[in-house]
């Protein structure tokens, strides 16, 4: 039933109780309240799941110096 309703609302609707349910959790001054965690469960519902971040780069591979400080030295 109410994920009937919810699906009635405009997308204007949906971004505007988006922004009261944030302005609601970022209000609250206690973070882990039931009200908070209540609103964020909601909040979760209605917007759409961000895509997962791309993966890094891969690191690039240590090759050690050829010569230590002490061998450049002794050259010169």
């Amino acid at each position: 039933m109410a994920d009937e309703s919810l699906s009635r609302l405009t997308r204007d609707e949906k971004t505007a109780l988006a922004a009261l349910l944030r302005r609601t959790i970022d209000a609250d001054r206690y973070t882990l309240s039931r009200e908070s965690v209540r609103c964020g469960g909601i909040l979760a519902k209605l917007q759409p799941p961000k895509p997962e971040p791309a993966p890094p780069p891969p690191l690039n591979a240590y090759d050690r110096p050829r010569h230590t400080t002490k061998q450049r030295g002794a050259r010169g």
